[in-house]
């Protein structure tokens, strides 16, 4: 029965996105956050939704013309420089006896990465007013919010005696993938609503609960760690820091004492992990591949899908889990080398002081308040990422790349906002005509 519904949902959807492709960057992002697809249990989940609604899109966004040209900003270049780094560190692969032996998984992922970044793109030429960032955020934050509601309710339910994963086949299956993309939701959970009624509000702050209890019950360390963080600084960019700490309090103070046992004896080991636990010595050994492929490719890296068991075995790295990255940074030097990391490092910094740099422009100028809203959500969700993502292995996280797309997105919003309000200022100033006579402006 899924698969019919979705089936019947598509038949209309794909051509709107023809007709109308911001109707189509909408139907990405529900796609791939909310993978409807693998909700399906039969025939549906084969469905090659994403292609069709790709290639809908783009096809209709060359004959739209309610489109304009990306925003060429910092981020854009940077964002475009690292694309080209991925396309030159997996020709590398290619001509690299130490590292042919993974070209076919490599060419693989620069494809996956390539289709993530090539659907950015419309976004920054369709996602332009305010309307239409609003959307595109509410299609985003609901297909987290359903994933983390579903969660707590399970997990209240169950006592918390299991751990909750995301859908199936999707870049957050894992417990702790699921973890990092919820607590880079909070600050949307947290920021969207004060730009909606009350009653609305009420029901983000509901959601933004939801999270919480999502990520505890994840189980996992790297997820709390990064929900403390992410707490914690929303906490301090509160108007109200005293209610802000004695929620953060109480939070703390329900898990420690609701939390299941076996919760509580996993979080323990974050501190003994490196001595006792299998998967953290694995995470250590993948760290140390990293680094010594960077010593040896230090301006290409090993190219996509680096972490073979080969390359473990020839630097000596045998026991414990031979697995992925462990690490969005450690990722990223091992895969592009010393400039990847630095450009992917940048490209954080820059969306993070870009976002600083629009609150204060929003705030002294006193520009529409969406402005400060989503600035918020640029900087909580990347310090989200940031502090997740040092144990997680998603530096092409789908979510990541639409908060840089937002950064670009919102610099010009915001240059447009300040245009009108200057030349608003300029039609209000009365102009000299001579000496001692005055007269307004013409508007």
């Amino acid at each position: 029965m899924r698969d019919i519904l979705l089936a019947i949902f598509l038949v209309p959807a794909v051509p709107l996105c023809f007709i109308n492709p911001f109707f189509g960057v909408l139907m990405w992002a529900w796609i791939s956050y909310f993978n409807p697809q693998q909700l399906t249990w039969g025939w549906g989940r084969s469905l090659p939704v994403g292609m069709l609604v790709a290639v809908a899109t783009l096809a209709g966004l060359v004959v739209t013309s309610r489109k304009r040209l990306p925003p060429i900003t910092r981020e854009t270049i940077l964002l475009l420089l690292l694309w080209a780094l991925f396309a030159v560190t997996t020709l590398n692969v290619r001509f690299s006896p130490d590292l042919v032996h993974h070209l076919d998984d490599s060419v693989s992922q620069f494809k996956q990465v390539s289709k993530i970044l090539i659907m950015v793109f419309p976004a920054l030429m369709l996602v332009n007013d305010p309307k239409r960032l609003r959307w595109w955020y509410l299609v985003t934050a609901g297909c987290f919010a359903f994933f983390a509601a579903k969660a707590s309710i399970f997990g209240v339910l169950t006592g918390g005696q299991y751990r909750v994963y995301g859908p199936p086949n999707s870049m957050i299956e894992d417990n702790n993938d699921f973890a990092l993309a919820i607590n880079m939701c909070l600050p949307m959970f947290a920021y969207l609503g004060r730009l909606e009624s009350r009653r609305v509000r009420l029901f983000f702050w509901l959601l933004f609960l939801f999270g919480v209890i999502s990520v505890v019950l994840s189980y996992s360390r790297g997820g709390l760690l990064g929900l403390i963080g992410t707490l914690f600084v929303l906490t301090m960019k509160s108007r109200h820091k005293i209610v802000g700490i004695a929620g953060f309090v109480l939070i703390a103070i329900a898990v420690v004492s609701l939390a299941p046992t076996k919760w509580a004896e996993r979080m323990q080991t974050i501190s003994t992990a490196a001595q006792t636990d299998p998967s953290a010595r694995g995470r250590i050994n993948a760290w140390m591949l990293a680094a010594h492929i960077a010593k040896d490719h230090p301006l290409t890296g090993g190219g996509f899908n680096t972490f073979t068991n080969e390359l473990y075995l020839r630097y000596g790295l045998v026991g414990e889990a031979m697995r992925g990255p462990h690490s969005s940074y450690f990722q990223v030097l091992g895969e592009h080398g010393i400039p990847g990391l630095l450009l992917f490092l940048t490209l954080i910094a820059s969306c993070l002081w870009s976002s600083c740099r629009l609150k204060w422009t929003a705030k002294r100028h006193r520009l529409p308040p969406y402005i400060v809203v989503y600035a918020d959500i640029v900087q909580v969700s990347l310090l989200a990422y940031a502090i997740s993502g040092a144990f997680l292995g998603r530096a092409y996280f789908d979510l990541f790349y639409q908060i840089v797309a937002t950064a670009i997105i919102l610099k010009m919003l915001t240059a447009r906002e300040l245009a009108a309000v200057r030349a608003e200022q300029r039609r209000a100033v009365p102009a000299t005509t001579g000496p001692e006579e005055t007269v307004l402006a013409p508007a």
